[in-house]
Order: structure tokens, then sequence, then C-alpha cells
């Protein structure tokens, strides 16, 4: 036998095994393949329950919001109504408060007024009383 057949045995071999490799790979990524497949399929049928749960909460959700808003609405007018009356009540209030101020002041300045000059007469008056008497 010459190098040139002991090569070429080499190389079948070689091939051989290669063939066999590339078979036992194709077989590993098949069963990986599949292994793939089989987890994606779990994974699908655990997201449906979640989907459909997800989707009656939305639903839900949506009706209770559609339920409130009118309901928050009223509310708000309430609020509203409540602000302007008390905003009312506090101008009106200011109004009388200062009518009586602006009406009353000046009387209640006048007698105290008055009440000086009554008290200042009278010591006025007594003191020259006082200096006929000596």
């Amino acid at each position: 036998m010459n190098i040139i057949e002991i090569l070429t045995i080499i190389l079948i071999v070689l091939a051989s095994a290669l063939c066999i490799a590339l078979f036992n790979f194709r077989y590993q990524i098949g069963k990986s393949v599949h292994s793939i497949n089989a987890n994606i399929q779990e994974l699908s049928s655990q997201l449906k329950p979640l989907l459909k749960s997800t989707h009656k909460i939305l639903t839900k959700l949506s009706y209770i919001t559609n339920q409130i808003e009118p309901r928050l609405q009223t509310v708000k007018s309430i609020v509203i109504n409540i602000r302007e009356c008390a905003d009312t009540v506090l101008k009106t209030e200011a109004a009388i408060r200062n009518g009586i101020e602006n009406a009353v002041l000046p009387i209640v300045k006048n007698i105290n007024a008055v009440g000086l000059g009554m008290g200042s007469f009278w010591r006025n008056y007594k003191a020259d009383m006082q200096k006929k008497n000596i």
C-alpha cells in the first residue's frame, strides 16, 4: 500500500465520521427544535387563560369607569354649587359687615365725642365752681 491509498482510506474514514457527526448534530438540533416547540406550546396554553382574564378585568374596569363617570360629574357640580353658595354667603357677610360698620361707626364716634365733650364740660365747670368757691 502506498501513501495515496492510506491517505484515501483516512479521508474516507474521516468523511464517514463527519457524516455520523452530522447525523448526530442534526438529531440533536431536531430534538432542541422539538423542545423549543413544546415550550412555546406550553407557554401559549398558559397565556390564553391569562389573556382571557385580563380581557375580563379590562371589560369590568371599563364598565365601572363608565358607571362612575356620571357620578363624579354630579359630585363635581355639587361641589361647584356649594363653593358658589359659600362665596355668595361670604360676600353678603362682608357687605353686611361693611354696611353696619359704615352706618354705626360714625354714630358711635359721634356719641363718643359727645361723651368726651360732656366730660370735658363737667370738668371745666367743676374747676370753675371750685375757683369761685375759694
